[in-house]
């Protein structure tokens, strides 16, 4: 049987850390001077084989889960980039900046149906040639857009 420092140092580690150790539940509690070497070796070595495995705990972090964790974070980013790089994926922004530009365009068109159909339709007899311009110069206006849209997103692939 020996003493706390004695054990220490046959395990080649300070009596602090010894301490630290025995706190933390690494070695089962003896009465003072009683502590077993081979005893003490074995708890130590259980020790250094979960600290190596990752077993360990610190607070409530757990190595292995961060490991895994930041190796799926890896591996999204990753799968991220090669889908944008396909074509796959498009920035949320980027869509969005083009939905406003289009609605803007198509705003812009409709407005301005009203000035220049007037005249066409002031001069209509019936209600169904004044449809028919309407409906015309609609359907002109929404191919336009779609021709522009057509064109522009050609040029940005």
């Amino acid at each position: 049987m020996a003493s706390q420092g004695e054990v220490a140092k046959y395990l080649g580690i300070s009596e602090k850390f010894f301490g630290d150790l025995l706190r933390q539940g690494v070695f089962t509690k003896q009465p003072r001077n009683f502590w077993d070497f081979d005893q003490c070796r074995l708890e130590y070595i259980k020790h250094l084989r979960d600290a190596a495995a990752g077993r360990l705990h610190n607070g409530d972090l757990d190595l292995n889960e961060e490991r895994a964790r930041l190796a799926k974070e890896q591996a999204d980013a990753k799968e991220m980039e090669n889908a944008i790089a396909r074509g796959e994926l498009v920035y949320i922004e980027d869509v969005a900046k083009q939905f406003e530009k289009g609605l803007e365009r198509a705003r812009t068109k409709l407005l301005a149906l009203p000035s220049k159909v007037a005249p066409e339709v002031h001069a209509c007899a019936t209600a169904k040639e004044v449809q028919a311009i309407i409906e015309s110069n609609i359907v002109e206006a929404l191919s336009e857009l779609a021709e522009r849209y057509q064109r522009e997103t050609g040029e940005e692939a």
